[in-house]
């Protein structure tokens, strides 16, 4: 199984080239087309089929430095995706960047973004991109961290497992990555030992066999900050990649994620993937 589509957010940040050569390398272990999108951070309400503005006007000098901050992003995409010999494609969206990622992930199999930085977040902004492109694309996303250098394509997998609905959705749409993997391991995030709880573990490592993934169990214990932990167990672990369902609703245009994802979000060191 392979994923076939595989997003990527393009701009000029800092963490812009780890997060794409790391989504490069993804795309090319899974003979996945790399599509990088690039936004003017121009809702699409404003200019709905694209920028439709008269040259040397009051509006030309504020919005064609954005179009042309975009393409300088893709531009510098395109040389990381041609370095690392992805198959690959460009776009260049006229929309906010946390919206416009949203709706392109409804045509692709996930979505690769970075941790927001609060170093680079606009003035005032309350949206952060990593929430609501979880929320609101219907497609895992991968959060990257801050490197120097893009990580390690996932060879050890930290499966967090708590019976619930988005658990069993992050298992199934990670499953591209297990069929890969060297080791995975599948822990009781909400440390309870009973069991039923116990034949959950088993009922899961049994559905990773039948798909050829041979996965270890562990039974964890109640902490009192859960996405702590699950980071702690993962650096136990040596993982390479963490996956997890993320819990959330969504309130106006400020998110609110359940404290173990929004632990996670704010401090993994190494990659994670979360379905909603």
């Amino acid at each position: 199984m392979d994923y076939k589509t595989i997003v990527v957010h393009v701009d000029e940040s800092r963490h812009a080239h780890v997060r794409i050569r790391y989504a490069a390398r993804l795309a090319r272990d899974h003979g996945a087309l790399l599509l990088g999108a690039a936004f003017t951070g121009v809702s699409r309400a404003v200019f709905p089929t694209g920028f439709d503005i008269r040259p040397a006007t009051l509006e030309a000098s504020y919005f064609e430095p954005l179009e042309g901050n975009a393409r300088r992003a893709l531009a510098a995409f395109d040389l990381i995706a041609a370095e690392e010999r992805t198959a690959h494609d460009s776009r260049l969206v006229c929309d906010q960047a946390d919206e416009g990622l949203a709706r392109l992930a409804r045509f692709a199999d996930l979505v690769v973004v970075s941790r927001d930085d609060p170093d680079e977040a606009p003035a005032g902004s309350v949206v952060r991109i990593p929430d609501y492109v979880i929320l609101n694309a219907a497609r895992p996303v991968v959060i990257v961290p801050y490197r120097a250098e893009a990580p390690a394509l996932p060879g050890r997998i930290l499966l967090a497992w708590d019976g619930g609905k988005e658990a069993s959705l992050a298992l199934s749409a990670a499953l591209p990555l297990l069929e890969r993997a060297d080791a995975v391991v599948v822990a009781d995030l909400a440390g309870t030992a009973g069991g039923d709880f116990q034949a959950q573990l088993a009922d899961v490592r049994d559905w990773l066999a039948r798909h050829g993934v041979q996965a270890e169990t562990l039974l964890g214990t109640a902490a009192r900050d859960e996405g702590a932990a699950l980071l702690e167990l993962a650096r136990a672990q040596a993982a390479d990649l963490l996956v997890m369902g993320c819990y959330g609703h969504s309130r106006l245009r400020e998110l609110c994620l359940g404290g173990a994802s929004r632990t996670v979000l704010a401090e993994a060191d190494i990659p994670v993937l979360l379905a909603h």
